[in-house]
């Protein structure tokens, strides 16, 4: 993946690590920030950012997508930064979606609806949010459906 999320994270590093001669190299975490984001925005929707949403978010990067606890700091970082600078969210799902497969696609609206519920509440604004990140996506209204449904089943709700 390259373009927005390339640039992107160098702007983040460079500005993290401003006061630092030696800035880490951050290969291969494009598709983590992506996920990330995505987390984040759905955690913010409701305008109440909890922070179980917050821990929920380092422990689903840090299962699915074996993040090391030395460079969590830096990944949540960024996607805070991102998510606070408002993504373009037509662009930004555009750009991680078109390489991704069909079942993947479905993974992450079913990871968005786990972080959703960690409060045993799905609220409006979240839920809307999700159904337009599936829409991005060109995932069937079923798919969605059905993501929801699961996730609702396997967390017992």
């Amino acid at each position: 993946m390259s373009g927005f999320l390339d640039n992107f994270r160098k702007k983040v590093i460079t500005s993290v690590f401003k006061d630092v001669d030696d800035k880490p190299e951050v290969i291969g975490i494009d598709d983590k920030i992506a996920l990330g984001v995505l987390l984040w925005i759905v955690a913010e929707a409701d305008g109440k950012f909890l922070p179980q949403e917050n821990e929920k978010i380092k422990e689903i990067l840090g299962a699915h997508c074996q993040i090391s606890p030395k460079d969590m700091p830096l990944l949540i970082k960024t996607i805070e930064i991102a998510a606070k600078e408002r993504v373009d969210l037509f662009s930004f799902t555009h750009e991680i979606g078109k390489d991704l497969p069909y079942n993947k696609k479905i993974s992450i609206i079913e990871t968005l609806f786990r972080l959703a519920y960690v409060d045993r509440d799905l609220d409006l604004e979240e839920l809307e949010l999700i159904r337009k990140i599936s829409g991005l996506f060109y995932l069937t209204h079923k798919d969605f459906i059905d993501a929801k449904i699961r996730i609702k089943e396997e967390l017992s709700i």
